[in-house]
């Protein structure tokens, strides 16, 4: 839920590759380690290049945001894999529309190993790309148990429902309308007018979505613990892209997170930036523009 875009990169030898025509998009599937079938796109080169690896944050699919993005880096020379998270749009998983950090980011290291196994990537020089909730590392359990405490008793009991046959409860994403919007009346996972007219774009992507996310997933994000672990992403370069103005998840937050990062490290403040200001516009340019320098820097594809 954080707005950071996180470009981590793994490099295992330095090598350089001539940038060769790029050849369109085509429909992929793989499977994660437990069967769970995974599926997307992947923007290959001619020859072999390095790939970023792509997935959306909450309550996203691939289709709406991240093709910006994934068509970028593909034009500048790199592969990308851009695929639906477990239990989102085309990927495979129950119950639908939940979302697990510890699952999702297992499933990182199973994109990694099928991309490292296709002819047009560079398994030598492999980035991991996240959007939001999927760059995770901005993600403290225990702060949002302190402010969802009195949630969590309700949550438990849902639990013990869903395991005696109900259908588990499911929130609203954003309000219905922008009148519940403005009113911030509504039980919603993102409030505000903000969320519901960068996000109501969802509907028309040409994905696979719907306007709910299960109150399960409330659970899981409460017991995962992203900011004790990144630290660990060192020595693997590390990019945060930080929107000065994020009230959905505070900018305060995300700096405290780039903080406990160790070197080498760089970030990209977008003082006046939303949440989901930095997708579009001018904002998505200047943040493009810093991830494909970022990436030459560390993995140029000449």
């Amino acid at each position: 839920m954080t707005a950071a875009l996180r470009l981590s990169t793994i490099i295992r030898r330095n090598l350089h590759i001539s940038t060769k025509m790029a050849i369109p998009r085509e429909d992929i599937e793989f499977k994660a380690c437990d069967g769970t079938v995974l599926r997307g796109w992947l923007y290959p080169q001619a020859g072999k290049s390095p790939c970023v690896i792509m997935t959306h944050g909450l309550g996203g699919v691939r289709h709406y945001w991240l093709p910006a993005f994934a068509d970028r880096f593909h034009r500048a020379g790199y592969a990308v894999l851009l695929y639906d998270n477990r239990n989102w749009g085309d990927s495979d998983g129950l119950p639908r529309q939940e979302s697990n950090p510890p699952l999702q980011q297992a499933d990182y290291y199973d994109a990694f190993n099928f991309a490292s196994t296709l002819p047009c990537v560079d398994s030598s020089r492999i980035v991991y790309w996240g959007s939001s909730f999927s760059g995770e590392m901005f993600l403290s359990g225990e702060t949002r148990s302190l402010a969802f405490k009195d949630r969590i008793p309700i949550l438990l009991e849902e639990r013990a429902r869903i395991a005696a046959g109900a259908k588990p409860e499911r929130i609203p994403l954003i309000a219905d309308s922008i009148k519940d919007a403005e009113e911030g009346k509504a039980n919603v996972m993102f409030p505000g007018v903000h969320a519901y007219k960068e996000m109501l774009g969802s509907y028309t992507s040409g994905g696979r979505w719907n306007n709910d996310i299960t109150a399960q997933t409330q659970v899981h994000m409460l017991a995962f613990e992203g900011q004790a672990m990144i630290q660990r992403i060192s020595p693997t370069p590390l990019l945060m892209v930080i929107p000065g103005n994020d009230i959905l998840v505070t900018t305060a937050s995300q700096l405290a997170a780039f903080g406990k990062a160790r070197e080498p490290k760089e970030m990209l403040y977008l003082d006046g930036a939303g949440h989901f200001d930095i997708y579009t516009g001018e904002w998505f340019e200047k943040n493009i523009a810093k991830q494909l320098e970022f990436l030459k820097k560390h993995v140029a594809t000449t």
